[in-house]
């Protein structure tokens, strides 16, 4: 029973190097530019100096989230292995909703973060016109806040600056084409957890 179990991790681990082997196109500039769904803010706390100074009893809560989606422009670099590839990356998101203190209308809040962050992939498929991958980003994000009460109330208009650390995991990417190609990715981060993108690879 040992020896067929071993015959059968032997011959599974030739299948995955034959399924691994590698198109070396030679290409090792990569630059895109995508389409993000679903960033982080749509899901962390709203909370922040500006608001908690306007409401201190910090029992604010928003309603009616609306988001434009995250573009980001990046270029990677493709090592000569093409496994690696290293890069950077900057882009930009919006979003809006009214937010609401012990349940009344206090306005409508408007954000937009701006990202610039370096990011690693790793390809464990690369077969001519089809790659698959995985990655990492990290860098720093900075957002800008409005918030803008009713006009009947009388209260100015708030505003504020929110700084975090920015990242991006992708669990897996897919790419499609040579020299031009479209991709996309599933992960969470900056760049949401559904990255559209168009690609082109040169020299």
């Amino acid at each position: 029973m040992q020896k067929v179990i071993l015959l059968v991790v032997f011959l599974a681990f030739i299948s995955i190097s034959d399924a691994q082997s590698y198109y070396r196109s030679y290409d090792h500039h990569d630059i895109s530019i995508s389409y993000g769904l679903f960033q982080p803010d749509q899901f962390r706390s709203v909370e922040s100096d500006m608001l908690d100074e306007r409401f201190p009893t910090k029992r604010y809560v928003r309603d009616e989230y609306h988001s434009t989606g995250s573009v980001f422009l990046t270029y990677r670099h493709m090592f000569r292995n093409e496994l690696f590839l290293w890069g950077i990356t900057v882009g930009a998101s919006s979003s809006n909703c009214k937010i609401y203190n012990v349940g009344q209308y206090e306005g409508e809040l408007k954000r937009q973060f701006y990202t610039l962050a370096l990011e690693w992939e790793y390809r464990y498929v690369n077969q001519g016109t089809i790659q698959v991958y995985s990655g990492i980003g990290l860098g720093f994000t900075y957002g800008t806040e409005e918030l803008t009460p009713p006009s009947e109330t009388g209260l100015p208009v708030g505003t504020g600056n929110i700084s975090t650390i920015g990242y991006q995991l992708n669990a897996v990417g897919i790419r499609i084409g040579k020299k031009f190609g479209g991709y996309v990715e599933f992960g969470y981060g900056y760049k949401g957890i559904v990255n559209l993108g168009f690609s082109v690879q040169l020299f």
